[in-house]
């Protein structure tokens, strides 16, 4: 990886230039969602994804690392500064630390999962928070437009669970 990006932590999803939070209600416990997410599966139906390698071994913890391609374009790597397995709340962060083209400035992403309806399904809520290189902050009014597409994106996860 030859760009490195400074850290960032849970203050980038309040400073970002671009903050998109998106919610999907899931028909699946939040054990099997959380299965899902950290799977080499996740992701899997995301043509924007082409290729996603966990880099620790499993299980999973905080300092776990994985890398993605993007668009057979950028491959970053990432490392999960949070991993909270166990119920009442699953939760889940990451920090890009790596790309091989400089297009990020920061890119953090939070999943969180509660559970619904007595824990037979979930409200899984995704949280992504960007700053890409020599781009402004886009106007406030596409924000609608970004948070239905990041819902479609992670309700994707359907696929898998």
């Amino acid at each position: 990886m030859a760009y490195k990006l400074p850290p960032v932590d849970d203050t980038f999803f309040t400073s970002a230039p671009l903050v998109v939070p998106a919610v999907v209600d899931l028909d699946a416990p939040p054990a099997r969602v959380w299965d899902a997410l950290g799977s080499d599966a996740m992701w899997s139906w995301a043509p924007i994804i082409d290729q996603v390698v966990w880099l620790t071994p499993r299980p999973q913890t905080v300092g776990a690392t994985r890398r993605l391609r993007l668009l057979r374009v950028n491959t970053i790597e990432e490392e999960f500064y949070r991993w909270d397995p166990d119920p009442p709340i699953r939760r889940a962060t990451f920090r890009v630390t790596q790309q091989t083209r400089p297009l990020l400035n920061g890119l953090a992403e939070d999943f969180l999962l509660d559970p619904l309806d007595g824990g037979a399904r979930t409200r899984l809520t995704w949280t992504m928070a960007i700053a890409l290189r020599g781009v402004p902050a886009p106007p406030k009014a596409l924000l609608p437009a970004l948070v239905k597409g990041n819902a479609a994106a992670i309700g994707g996860i359907r696929t898998i669970l």
